[in-house]
């Protein structure tokens, strides 16, 4: 989730950009910063972070009770009845029937004569007509054709075989890793910034150096030019000083094309792919870097986002286990409901209930032995792959902080190459002007001095990408700004 501080840089960039544009010279802290709050890889970590961080929010939901309302309005094509008609007949046909023996044998009792068949089928019919009108309908609707229902219904998980806590651990993973990727995203972004800066201050210099070259070739030609007229030089040396100037024109003109092109790709880092185009405000300067390699493989040890998100990667896969696990213990839990329509409940329906259930798998045809086997691989797939991470982080800042030694070396050593070539242009300069030195001799000692300089300004290219690099291995990209804001030494 974006911090306040970043909210804070972005809303400060928004308001100052257009002020630093188009001409405005941006140095490598500024555009760091831009890179850091415009760059659309670290915001698109950043809105992962956040998803993240409200996953593991919601993970402790699972230890709270669930409650739930269900509603409905239901028509039946019928109404719901109990009809016991054939029972009621059976007791009003032996009611009749007791009732006309009854008779008969209370009129033998009187000595009179027994009933006959006419009289006992009359009385038995006068018996059951009065019975039915005597006794209800045996038949009770206990759901009407139309009735509603609205139920609330809760749930509260007691015991779920540790899943529950092995869930919110693996959330809290899950954003532990999110965090280490924006990390791993940001320095990669970062040093994809700072090396394009480098490269446009670089190239910024090359032309620069490809522009005096360029002037002192042309005053050259036109010193040649003066000579050849007067008739001190032969015209040869008059068209090999144009072929250097027209061959100086067009490393110039390659230059520039390349210059443009850097900015644009820097431009397109800090995330302003529609802005005018920026100015690179600083130049490449030698500051100093001491740090021993020791010190820096165990800063990377610590801080490598890579190593932090290998490290979530594998609690998560540890809380995997631990999930598939919990399906081989009893699941416990409460619930309840309540029905907030009475009246149209049947006499076989409660208004409230309230319960524990308890389930345990028995069998699923090994389906769960097989999870737990294939996440204990996963977790030693996790162990190697962070073994394997570690050497790798290791080799990658052995191989920075050499590269960066060498590409220091090479910057040193080469001041005394380079006062020898500017001494050397000197020499020749004013062997030519006192008509003992030849326009050639001119060209190679300026070529030479061009290709000395712009090597210097190549192996400061070389130390400051390989640093960058160095820092962004150790964890923390930004760390090039302490040595870049350094005194020039």
């Amino acid at each position: 989730m974006e911090t306040g501080k970043q909210k804070l840089i972005s809303v400060l960039w928004f308001l100052l950009l257009p002020a630093l544009l188009p001409g405005q010279p941006l140095s490598l802290r500024q555009a760091l910063e831009l890179a850091e709050s415009r760059n659309e890889q670290v915001l698109q970590q950043q809105e992962k972070t956040a998803q993240k961080v409200l996953a593991d929010r919601e993970a402790w939901g699972n230890f709270l009770p669930s409650l739930n309302l269900k509603a409905a309005y239901t028509h039946l094509n019928n109404p719901l009845e109990i009809d016991l008609s054939p029972i009621r007949t059976a007791m009003i046909q032996m009611q009749a029937g007791n009732q006309t023996e009854f008779a008969n044998v209370y009129r033998l009792l009187q000595g009179q004569a027994p009933l006959t068949a006419a009289e006992r089928a009359a009385y038995f019919q006068g018996a059951v007509q009065q019975l039915d009108g005597a006794l209800p309908e045996f038949k009770e609707i206990f759901k009407d054709q139309n009735f509603r229902t609205a139920t609330l219904i809760g749930v509260q998980p007691l015991f779920l075989g540790g899943k529950l806590w092995a869930a919110k651990k693996f959330a809290g993973a899950e954003k532990e890793a999110a965090r280490a990727e924006a990390q791993l995203t940001r320095n990669q972004v970062l040093q994809e910034a700072a090396v394009r800066y480098f490269q446009a201050a670089l190239l910024q210099q090359v032309v620069q150096t490809r522009r005096k070259v360029l002037e002192g070739m042309q005053r050259h030609q036109r010193e040649a030019r003066r000579l050849v007229e007067e008739g001190l030089i032969a015209r040869y040396q008059l068209l090999r000083a144009k072929v250097a100037v027209a061959n100086a024109e067009r490393a110039l003109l390659q230059d520039l094309n390349n210059l443009e092109l850097a900015r644009l790709a820097l431009q397109h880092t800090l995330g302003l792919n529609e802005a005018p185009q920026l100015a690179v405000g600083e130049s490449l300067h030698y500051s100093a870097f001491t740090d021993s390699v020791a010190v820096l493989k165990e800063q990377a040890d610590i801080s490598q986002p890579a190593l932090r998100l290998i490290a979530a990667k594998k609690q998560a896969a540890g809380q995997k286990l631990a999930v598939e696990r919990s399906e081989f213990l009893p699941h416990l839990a409460a619930f309840g409901k309540y029905e907030l329509y009475p009246e149209y409940l049947s006499a076989l329906e409660p208004r409230w209930a309230v319960g524990v259930q308890l389930s345990f798998n028995l069998f699923n045809g090994f389906k769960n032995y097989q999870r737990v086997q294939s996440a204990k691989h996963l977790k030693r797939e996790v162990q190697y792959l962070e073994q394997q991470t570690r050497r790798k982080v290791d080799l990658w800042v052995e191989k920075s902080y050499r590269e960066m030694m060498n590409a220091r070396e090479r910057y040193l050593k080469s001041a005394a190459d380079l006062a020898l070539a500017r001494e050397n242009a000197r020499l020749n300069e004013k062997r030519f002007h006192s008509g003992l030195g030849t326009s050639l001799e001119v060209i190679d000692a300026q070529l030479m001095l061009e290709k000395t300089e712009i090597e210097r300004l190549a192996a400061l290219f070389d130390y400051y990408q390989s640093l960058t690099q160095l820092f962004a291995a150790t964890g923390d990209t930004k760390q090039i700004l302490t040595v870049w804001e350094k005194e020039e030494n």
